[in-house]
């Protein structure tokens, strides 16, 4: 082979070397790279929800729950508005009517002021309202009776009218303890006269 076709091969020859080691140098260079980037990505924690507190199937301790609104319960009321202890008012036969002595009866007559029924613990009462009325008056043969867990028929009618005295004077009647809010249910004839008269217990 001539000299001159030996160098060029061997020039070829170191030309092609050459470029291989470049090529070799680059991907090292490349891989390198990556690795570095990888290696230097900072490692973040997933970000898990927690489980919601007091819910069904929850792990964690229940959560506070707002108070339940309770229903206020029932007061005292009028007639036109009973509320939830008693229920609404007792009906009154008729010729009879629910009255307030607010006086001792006197010359066969009853002072009184009319009442409005008013709930309360124990079943409800009746309470006076308004100013005095006309007096009614007792008819001949009146009869009465004081209450009590055991009424009792008064023998003539003084008693009673002493009894509405004593009540309203916060004296002690022997044997017939006054009622708490003292109202009285009379029945009334056809000329509009007393002809029974009894006291409404209440404890």
């Amino acid at each position: 082979m001539h000299p001159i076709t030996r160098r060029t091969l061997g020039g070829i020859t170191a030309v092609t070397i050459g470029a291989l080691a470049l090529v070799a140098c680059d991907a090292d260079d490349k891989k390198k790279g990556t690795t570095e980037a990888a290696d230097s990505t900072p490692s973040t924690a997933p970000v898990v929800a927690p489980p919601p507190t007091g819910s069904p199937g929850g792990s964690g301790a229940p959560g506070t729950q707002a108070p339940k609104s309770t229903k206020p319960s029932a007061s005292r009321s009028s007639a036109g508005d009973p509320g939830d202890d008693c229920g609404p008012a007792p009906a009154t036969k008729p010729g009879h009517r629910i009255v307030y002595p607010n006086k001792a009866p006197s010359k066969d007559s009853l002072y009184y002021r009319n009442t409005k029924f008013v709930c309360d613990p124990n079943d409800g009462h009746y309470e006076p309202v308004g100013a005095e009325q006309i007096p009614l008056h007792f008819a001949p043969q009146a009869t009465g009776t004081l209450s009590g867990p055991a009424p009792w028929k008064a023998e003539y009618l003084g008693q009673v009218w002493d009894h509405i005295d004593k009540c309203l004077t916060h004296q002690t009647d022997p044997g017939h303890a006054c009622s708490s809010f003292g109202a009285y249910e009379v029945t009334l004839n056809a000329a509009g006269e007393i002809s029974d008269i009894r006291e409404i217990f209440h404890s």
